[in-house]
């Protein structure tokens, strides 16, 4: 296989979902992601799970963590910390998610392990970033939403709402994957393999993904301005007869025009703009529509529109839909420990270059004998690492 980062060794000490979602990208694209697991965090395993007799593993898990490696250490001793200055002397990379001063206070900071590892790339993924008034904080991704402003425009028209969507811990996710693939191809480019420290704040990352919306701010225009905002009638969410609802982006005139023509509304076209009050209007006239027929009705007819038009599904309906079905976003494999299960696979395909196949997720602790043994620690010294509390 054609594995575009074949070779590539990362540890991750992440927990939650923004790091391992990073680690999962960098995992399915070749790299070899070996996660160190503290023994004593409560939090490893979310409902729900696959089982099979006595074997159970969080479903979450198996999206997140698989084809990765998982080695227990107790970082706060010191016979651990040696395992894990050998393991980062010959890593590419490492991420963690600690607050600022946590992986200081361990020994395990990139000023320490550069000296070890003069190449390494060290990403620093934390809620509010390494400086700044909110650094020490703690935070999780709806208090990231809610800081950026984004959270004021996920709204049911009185108050914000809470997202089905962790959108903050994604972008995060996404910001760290660049840069790390950024500061990785900076080092195959270059002369020198020098390294990079990355820090990564989430706050800062779920701030940056909305440049529709910052773009009125900037202008110091109301946000009633913004087109995307639900304030107007050709951008919309509405109500069918059944109670589910039907999405409506005809931003282009040419798909306001068609969204008139199979409401039978034409008196509307080419006249999509206008006041507020004029906005109030069309979407009181336009829910009226849609409310006389169901969903269903309305999606067969608007296969002969072109109109930017789709149902809202939830997210049982996604994974039935034909569309993603015949795209294999979801597939199959057989996981050693509970049987056949689901797999969602990345959503985009190269010509030439592969993606990692399915593979197993890691039971906690599974492979730390093996990458000891790998990285030159004798069955004796295992022995003594056990003993001395090591593994927790």
């Amino acid at each position: 296989m054609n594995l575009p980062l074949k070779g590539i060794i990362v540890l991750d000490l992440t927990r939650f979902l923004p790091g391992p979602f990073c680690t999962m990208l960098l995992g399915d694209l070749g790299a070899e992601i070996i996660r160190i697991e503290d023994p004593k965090f409560p939090y490893n395993s979310f409902p729900p799970y696959f089982s099979k007799g006595e074997i159970k593993k969080s479903v979450l898990s198996t999206i997140l963590m698989r084809n990765k490696k998982s080695v227990v250490l107790d970082l706060k001793k010191e016979a651990a910390r040696k395992i894990f200055f050998r393991l980062a002397a010959k890593a590419n990379v490492i991420i963690e998610g600690f607050r600022p001063g946590k992986v200081k206070s361990l020994g395990i900071d990139y000023s320490t392990l550069k000296k070890k590892n003069p190449s390494l790339i060290y990403c620093s993924l934390s809620g509010y970033g390494q400086n700044g008034p909110l650094s020490s904080k703690a935070g999780h991704d709806l208090n990231y939403l809610a800081l950026s402003g984004n959270l004021n425009l996920i709204s049911d028209g009185c108050r914000p709402i809470v997202p089905g969507f962790q959108m903050a811990d994604i972008s995060g996710s996404f910001y760290a994957t660049i840069a790390i693939l950024s500061a990785l191809f900076s080092q195959m480019t270059s002369f020198k393999k020098k390294g990079e420290y990355i820090d990564i704040s989430i706050l800062d990352a779920c701030f940056s993904i909305n440049p529709v919306a910052l773009m009125h701010e900037f202008a110091g225009e109301s946000a009633d301005k913004n087109i995307l905002s639900g304030n107007y009638a050709f951008y919309q969410i509405y109500e069918t007869m059944d109670g589910k609802f039907i999405s409506v982006a005809a931003i282009e005139e040419k798909f306001w025009n068609q969204l008139c023509k199979a409401l039978e509304l034409q008196e509307f076209q080419g006249n999509q703009y206008g006041s507020k009050e004029y906005q109030q209007q069309l979407i009181t006239i336009i829910s009226q529509k849609f409310k006389s027929k169901t969903q269903k009705e309305w999606i067969k007819i608007f296969e002969n529109f072109d109109a930017c038009v789709t149902p809202v599904q939830n997210y049982r309906d996604a994974i039935q839909n034909p569309h993603i079905i015949e795209e294999n976003l979801i597939k199959e494999f057989e996981d050693p420990n509970v049987g056949l299960i689901p797999y969602l696979s990345l959503p985009f395909r190269f010509s030439s270059l592969s993606l990692r196949p399915p593979g197993p997720a890691p039971l906690k602790g599974e492979h730390t004998v093996s990458i000891l043994k790998r990285i030159g620690f004798s069955d004796i010294e295992i022995e003594e690492f056990k003993k001395n509390g090591s593994f927790g």
